[in-house]
């Protein structure tokens, strides 16, 4: 993990390193079962086939959400390295949302502008197309489809609810465990035509001191440091 560096006073060498990290993380997101199109992954005993929906759909202009992230706040990125199939931590997320290997940046607070200009209120976890994402804790699953989110949902628990966005497809909606696949990593809404990612917001019910904060979400990447 590299340490957090202010983007100021370094701006062309940080933007280099970025991009060389985030080339080199293009094969997370590339080619799986000798597919360009599409991957398919086995849930359970049934073989369900996933479909980019930039792959479909001529890609928009650059809005920050379609492409990787530019350390424009601060530069961490975080490699996933193994599937944390354990739940484990002390709370309020319990297991890392994307269960695969893949990375993801401190980018909260960076510039988007589909649907007009607005800060990013959370962090975009990179993973192959079709990688599951989980409930981080005990809760209720709810599909919360939107323009800039495309097939999105909300996990609803005792301590806040979490946002996960750009799916590709549903998993278990309603009540689930921690550790519970409620979807799978994609690029819909404004992500269409760029990286498979999960834009992973956290709004706690109580917020803590000392964190980074639009509207009700808060920085979450301390919390995905600890269990991803």
């Amino acid at each position: 993990m590299k340490a957090s560096r202010s983007v100021r006073g370094g701006r062309g060498r940080d933007r280099r390193a970025a991009f060389s990290l985030f080339g080199a993380a293009l094969a997370l997101t590339g080619v799986a079962c000798g597919q360009v199109s599409g991957v398919h992954k086995a849930v359970g005993n049934e073989v369900v086939a996933f479909q980019q929906a930039g792959v479909v759909s001529p890609s928009p202009s650059s809005n920050g959400e379609n492409s990787f992230p530019i350390p424009t706040i601060r530069f961490t990125v975080v490699s996933i390295t193994k599937t944390r199939k354990v739940i484990g931590g002390n709370g309020p997320l319990y297991i890392c949302p994307v269960q695969g290997k893949g990375f993801f940046s401190d980018d909260f607070g960076a510039p988007r502008y589909a649907g007009g200009f607005h800060l990013h209120q959370g962090n975009d976890i990179f993973a192959p197309l079709g990688t599951p994402i989980v409930a981080p804790f005990d809760g209720t699953a709810v599909a919360t489809p939107n323009s800039l989110g495309g097939s999105a949902v909300k996990v609803f628990g005792s301590q806040g609810f979490v946002y996960n966005a750009h799916l590709v497809q549903y998993g278990k909606l309603g009540a689930v465990k921690a550790g519970t696949v409620i979807g799978y990593m994609g690029n819909s809404g404004d992500a269409r035509g760029g990286p498979t990612h999960d834009h992973f917001e956290w709004h706690p019910s109580t917020i803590p001191a000392g964190v980074r904060m639009i509207g009700s979400a808060i920085d979450p990447y301390p919390f995905l440091k600890q269990i991803c």
